[in-house]
């Protein structure tokens, strides 16, 4: 593995060419060996995420590609090897990595990657996602997140950040935008159902869809459009409706309105 490392970083691909991503991934697979030595873990566990670290800089976190799915199999596969892994050690194994990988081989970098992997969070990895997107998100509690930004179209965003956090069996998003801040939605995912709660307006507007088959919230956000979701009527869409309540419930919300947080928090 360290061989591979050190012959990507001294440029036997050109830097736009990723074909070395399956070699190194081999590697580490290959080190998915139960019997490890105890005596041996911390030096195991520090290779493992230093490497793993590079394969994420290289996988897009919201966008599903051939490269994300290499380092999903990969981590799932060595995952149990990082709680092992030790600052001086992957300080050693990427201290010759610096000039190809940059901050990427940080130790403080690596060790967050190997976290992320252990913790299994979705919407930990959501936030992380959402930031390559160029999304302002953070989280409020254990299940909500919080977009902020100057979108027009905050049911939209909405719904790409839960997206972003679909493995979760429930899951709600705010979307705070406009120039001041005055426009906002709120959408909610228990799984095959979508709750939307518009405030683009004056009056917030409350929508119920039924996901199926291969469409989810996130290929949903891809399209820019809820056309292609099934819609649940419930009467007039100025106020909420029963599933509305008690999903807000679940979610632990006394209100639909999102929480008052600047720019950038």
């Amino acid at each position: 593995m360290r061989l591979t490392l050190w012959t990507v970083a001294a440029g036997a691909w050109p830097p736009t060419d990723t074909r070395w991503l399956p070699f190194l991934a081999g590697a580490v697979r290959a080190m998915d060996g139960r019997d490890v030595p105890t005596r041996i873990e911390p030096e195991v566990g520090s290779l493992a995420a230093v490497a793993l670290a590079v394969l994420r800089s290289c996988a897009p976190r919201y966008e599903v590609t051939s490269e994300t799915l290499i380092f999903n199999e990969t981590s799932a596969a060595v995952g149990h090897l990082l709680p092992a892994a030790d600052a001086a050690y992957v300080a050693e194994y990427a201290s010759v990595l610096g000039d190809a990988f940059g901050l990427t081989v940080a130790p403080e970098n690596v060790l967050s990657v190997a976290s992320d992997i252990v913790q299994d969070d979705p919407l930990d990895d959501a936030v992380s996602a959402l930031a390559e997107k160029g999304r302002d998100v953070h989280r409020h509690g254990r299940l909500m997140l919080h977009a902020v930004g100057r979108f027009s179209n905050p049911a939209l965003v909405a719904l790409e950040a839960i997206g972003a956090a679909e493995e979760e069996s429930l899951v709600g998003a705010w979307a705070t935008g406009g120039p001041d801040g005055e426009r906002w939605a709120l959408a909610i995912w228990r799984r095959l159902d979508l709750v939307i709660v518009d405030a683009a307006k004056a009056v917030p507007l409350w929508r119920h869809y039924r996901l199926t088959g291969l469409v989810g919230p996130r290929a949903l956000a891809a399209q820019r459009t809820f056309d292609s979701a099934v819609s649940v009527p419930h009467g007039p869409r100025n106020q909420p409706f029963g599933l509305a309540s008690q999903v807000l419930t679940e979610l632990g919300l006394s209100e639909c309105h999102p929480p008052r947080c600047g720019q950038g928090a």
